[in-house]
């Protein structure tokens, strides 16, 4: 939600709520507030005031893990020069943690979904896969595990599982930046829809085609996601604090890409946008390419 305060100031409010991703209480907090800050740095806000924690928890569950979850949350928050300010908790039968981040910006500097043109170039900041990478460290610990390790190395898991933890836990604030600097027409970032289903709102809401033509996936997950019948290949599998899709003037993507190998951080030109054939949509391009690949 975009509030224009006035010509000078605008705010930028997020909820997430989900259920725990991690078993480690700092790193699922950290997932939280990563997720929860994405939406914020998505429509171009790049200064975060607050996030507040929503908790809800069984009454059977070790309160050190309430504790670890809203550590990793505020250590995570304070790289922004930001914490978590307070909250709400409650008891549920199952544990749920979320956050509401709170950005503020510019008016002119706010970033919708709405407003990519045909003949854009799209950008992806973060590789596809958080899905398959998950369910494979649950179905590890489970009476699954035996099946997963008659098709997959467990070394081999763990490295897509390690690449995920990533992925999820780093800031698209420097996105935010880059396109602040660069100048763009639109953005999204990439969570429980997935690729196709975030892109297919930018269609629909820009009056566009959305056409992918390149596919960055952590290495491994394509093959897992077969194994799980999740549709990444079809680039329908859901995604948790993923990256941002960017919709820009060709000419501007190779200055968006060097701020963020500046900061070390990779950027793939996955696709283009074109006047629509019919209804506005995101789809596969035949040939579509996907690309394994590892991740900071």
């Amino acid at each position: 939600m975009v509030r224009i305060i006035n010509d000078q100031v605008a705010l930028v409010e997020n909820v997430d709520i989900f259920t725990p991703i991690h078993d480690d209480p700092h790193i699922q907090g950290e997932i939280v507030a990563c997720n929860a800050t994405n939406d914020v740095f998505a429509m171009g806000a790049t200064g975060i005031v607050s996030l507040q924690a929503f908790i809800g928890y069984p009454e059977d569950m070790d309160e050190e893990i309430v504790v670890g979850v809203l550590k990793g949350m505020n250590d995570f928050m304070m790289q922004f020069g930001s914490r978590v300010t307070g909250g709400q908790t409650i008891r549920n039968p199952i544990p749920v943690f979320g956050g509401i981040c709170l950005g503020v910006a510019h008016p002119d500097d706010i970033v919708y979904s709405r407003g990519a043109q045909p003949g854009n170039a799209i950008l992806l900041t973060k590789p596809l896969g958080i899905q398959p990478a998950m369910r494979s460290y649950r179905d590890l610990q489970d009476e699954k595990r035996e099946a997963l390790l008659e098709r997959f190395q467990e070394s081999e898991l763990r490295t897509m599982q390690e690449t995920a933890v990533r992925v999820m836990t780093h800031s698209n604030r420097v996105v935010a930046l880059a396109m602040k600097r660069v100048g763009v027409n639109a953005a999204t970032d990439v969570t429980g829809f997935g690729l196709i289903g975030h892109a297919d709102n930018v269609a629909s809401q820009s009056g566009v085609d959305v056409v992918i033509e390149e596919v960055p996936v952590i290495r491994g997950t394509l093959e897992l996601a077969k194994f799980f019948g999740h549709r990444l290949d079809q680039g329908l599998a859901a995604e948790t604090a993923g990256g941002m899709l960017v919709f820009l003037q060709p000419d501007k993507v190779e200055e968006f890409q060097e701020v963020m190998r500046l900061h070390d951080l990779p950027c793939w030109t996955i696709g283009r946008t074109e006047k629509p054939r019919a209804t506005p949509a995101a789809r596969l391009a035949e040939g579509v390419k996907f690309v394994e690949t590892a991740f900071p």
